[in-house]
């Protein structure tokens, strides 16, 4: 079975070779890269995957494009922390299913998996971190949330999934 291909766009973290070997473990031919261009069109078709790392600032309207067409076409995209970081795109926060708007300081706190027969949260029980719980803006129509967690009195979507035409 041929590995699948999983693009990561990262503004630099240290850790990024921490989950490049992460990935590769678990037999995902993997590319990380800092260049948004990557999204192009063109460029991002070669992908099965593309892993938003991204801290926010904006994305080019192309970029974006390529983005969405990506994964219309049948394609995923998964979205890590900062992914939900304002791209200073209407679209990409359609896409992506919901927008940062804010985040409380690291403490601990117990998030919830409500979706416990998804295959990416089987096995799964509710479990305490110390975190930066973010608060979204999002519109829960379009969303499966598998685990919520509660930042200053509200409950936000932790883990979620989302049909995009074709992709996920």
């Amino acid at each position: 079975m041929e590995k699948l291909k999983v693009l990561v766009v990262v503004d630099y973290v240290p850790h990024i070779e921490i989950m490049r070997k992460f990935l590769q473990d678990a037999s995902f031919e993997v590319e990380i890269t800092e260049d948004r261009d990557s999204l192009l069109k063109e460029r991002i078709a070669q992908y099965d995957v593309c892993l938003d790392y991204m801290h926010g600032g904006a994305l080019k309207p192309e970029q974006t494009q390529g983005l969405i067409d990506f994964v219309a076409g049948g394609k995923a995209l998964v979205g890590v922390h900062s992914a939900a970081v304002d791209k200073k795109s209407l679209a990409f926060i359609d896409l992506l299913g919901g927008k940062y708007i804010g985040h409380e300081d690291y403490h601990e706190t117990t998030v919830t998996i409500v979706d416990t027969e998804h295959h990416i949260t089987q096995g799964m029980s509710n479990f305490s971190i110390i975190d930066e719980l973010y608060k979204l803006e999002y519109n829960p129509e379009p969303l499966h949330v598998l685990i919520e967690g509660v930042a200053e009195g509200t409950t936000y979507p932790v883990c979620w999934t989302r049909q995009y035409c074709k992709g996920k």
